[in-house]
């Protein structure tokens, strides 16, 4: 395919796709009420986790993070070669999540479709976000463990881009730092009430067990 060409309709497609409002039709099909109507207002997935349950949470996450990897697969697919493209494509599905075209442009914060796109343009690096899982599964602040996560895993990139340590296995290139830098600047924007809300003692730990189908929760966790 003609590179002009591939910009030209992957870029908008990974937008497009990325506002999918998969949280809030996910709750809609599950009974559950509008994500963006209770708790912290995001349709991601741990917000659905409280409007409508572990299963609907569980189907929003999966859905949300083939956002990611299918659209960078898809860029590799068609343009093996264009880094640029492979990343920003990342970057347009985290915005497209975050400021959704098809929902008022009121999404989720993007980590679900950004752990997808990381995963497919760098394993490596998706392993080290891994860190930030653990971080919310011992604190239960899903919020402080996503910017962790994120922020380590443009850390891992940076590294990845400028040492050499394996001619047998791509793992990064310096071009994907325009999905890493822009994606947690994204995220940690996205997050910016959850910062302050961690600094002032208010945010809520996630309970998974009193959250199951908690539809009026007025938590406001990430």
């Amino acid at each position: 395919m003609n590179e002009w060409l591939a910009w030209v309709i992957i870029a908008p497609a990974a937008y497009l796709i990325g506002s999918v409002p998969v949280g809030v039709i996910v709750c809609k099909l599950f009974g559950g009420a509008d994500p963006r109507e209770h708790g912290s207002g995001s349709m991601g997935a741990t917000n659905v986790l409280r409007t409508a349950g572990k299963k609907a949470a569980a189907l929003v996450f999966v859905l949300d993070f083939g956002k990611g990897a299918v659209m960078i697969g898809l860029s590799l697919l068609l343009m093996p070669d264009a880094k640029l493209l492979h990343a920003l494509t990342g970057t347009f599905v985290i915005v497209g999540h975050t400021w959704p075209l098809f929902a008022g442009f009121k999404g989720g914060k993007g980590i679900s479709p950004g752990w997808g796109a990381i995963l497919v343009l760098s394993p490596i690096a998706a392993a080290v976000t891994l860190v930030g899982l653990a971080v919310a599964l011992v604190t239960r602040y899903v919020s402080l463990g996503s910017m962790i996560g994120a922020s380590l895993g443009v850390i891992a990139l940076i590294v990845l881009s400028f040492v050499d340590l394996s001619v047998a296995f791509e793992y990064a290139t310096i071009e994907y730092l325009a999905f890493a830098v822009p994606a947690v600047v994204l995220i940690l924007y996205s997050h910016r009430e959850n910062m302050m809300r961690l600094r002032r003692g208010t945010e809520n730990r996630l309970d998974i067990n009193a959250a199951e189908g908690s539809s009026a929760s007025d938590g406001r966790g990430a």
